[in-house]
């Protein structure tokens, strides 16, 4: 039935050089090789929204599709990930943590709305990044509820869908999301099964810095031809 869907979602959080080799900076070398594999592997990028129709109604989707998403929103994610994602095609989801829009280092108001006109889906990733199975439950209203209000008023557009800060939530925090008016959440997981019992808690995958473009293939259900992978080998050799 519609109730269970093959799209993997995959997280990145920094595409930039690492101050520190964090495994959350992708290089930008790096991003551009995956979006190009993907490319030639002819996946499509959809939004949040359009895998939720999917799993609750069995809307069709596109041949290969898949999610590219982004939790904080860092700045690279505006000026490395944004004309890179341009050059081929995809659209993503920018999860913005409400107290980090406009800081240093992190996009703002503007940057936002120029990506959501582009085709991109904004979300909320809380207020302030906590772990929201450990605070107040008048913080975690503030935190789910209070940053689709903030994010929506300071953006003028539609935000329908949350990451949970480290992936983490209880059935609780699931409840909070669903009547605070979201339509699906983004936790982590294995596999790129995405079913009705887990909307408020999809699964996604996280892309590491140290990922060969091989490894990056693993997370793929859908394999291309697999000379793309040779070249890249001898390219780098």
């Amino acid at each position: 039935g519609p109730n269970t869907v093959n799209v993997p979602i995959l997280l990145y959080h920094h595409i930039g050089l690492s101050p520190a080799h964090s495994k959350y900076y992708v290089t930008p070398e790096k991003f551009s090789e995956q979006l190009w594999l993907l490319d030639a592997w002819d996946y499509t990028a959809i939004t949040t929204t359009m895998l939720t129709e999917a799993i609750r109604e069995g809307t069709e989707l596109p041949p290969r599709p898949v999610l590219i998403t982004f939790d904080d929103g860092n700045l690279d994610n505006y000026t490395s990930a944004f004309p890179l994602m341009q050059k081929y095609g995809f659209t993503g989801v920018l999860y913005v943590v409400g107290n980090y829009l406009g800081a240093d280092n992190y996009v703002n108001a503007a940057q936002v709305k120029e990506m959501a006109d582009a085709g991109w889906e904004i979300g909320s990733h809380t207020m302030n990044h906590p772990d929201l199975t450990k605070i107040t439950e008048s913080q975690k209203q503030f935190e789910i509820a209070g940053s689709r209000k903030f994010l929506e008023q300071k953006l003028g557009i539609p935000v329908l869908t949350l990451a949970y800060p480290f992936g983490l939530a209880d059935s609780g925090n699931m409840n909070s999301v669903y009547s605070a008016g979201y339509i699906a959440a983004m936790g982590l997981g294995y596999t790129n099964d995405q079913r009705t019992n887990r909307l408020f808690l999809l699964y996604r995958r996280g892309v590491m810095g140290s990922y060969s473009l091989r490894r990056f293939s693993s997370l793929l259900p859908w394999k291309g031809d697999p000379l793309f992978l040779m070249l890249e080998e001898s390219e780098l050799q």
